[in-house]
């Protein structure tokens, strides 16, 4: 009888492990989340005129580099909003989607306030930085990101 039994369950094991595979290929799943950053203002890319080259302040304390992976194939939504403290509309921030090692601009939102915003379509999974730099906003954001799958 134990052999039977056995034999049974190795059956069993057999085909649960030849399915699960088949089972995982499916769309790639959502996610979200959000983080906070503290960061000290650096006007140096508005005095300079460089915007538009990523966050490439001379101050690094005014930079967050945040690596995320994409699961699969979908569509990434990431905004970044930041209080204005002196309540006239100067505060300034920029958000970037750069590739896994922080080198390649992939999309970038670097208009003249603090709320900016991005959305990237993903043909598979990979891992992108999400660049944030300060500016001339006050010194608190929250970065919040949405993945859908395919």
């Amino acid at each position: 009888m134990s052999r039977r039994l056995a034999l049974t369950a190795t059956t069993l094991m057999v085909a649960a492990l030849a399915v699960a595979p088949a089972a995982h290929a499916g769309p790639a799943k959502s996610m979200k989340g959000s983080y906070k950053v503290t960061l000290t203002p650096d006007p140096t890319l508005e005095a300079t005129g460089q915007v538009g080259d990523g966050c490439q302040a001379l101050n690094p304390a005014a930079v967050d580099n945040h690596k995320l992976t994409v699961p699969g194939a979908g569509t990434l939504h990431v905004v970044l909003d930041s209080p204005d403290p002196t309540g006239t509309g100067n505060a300034d921030w920029d958000l970037w989607i750069m590739d896994s090692d922080g080198t390649t601009v992939l999309d970038g939102s670097h208009g003249g306030s603090a709320h900016e915003e991005t959305t990237d379509k993903f043909k598979k999974g990979q891992q992108v930085t999400i660049s944030v730099c300060n500016l001339l906003g006050g010194s608190d954001g929250t970065v919040t990101y949405e993945f859908k799958g395919k």
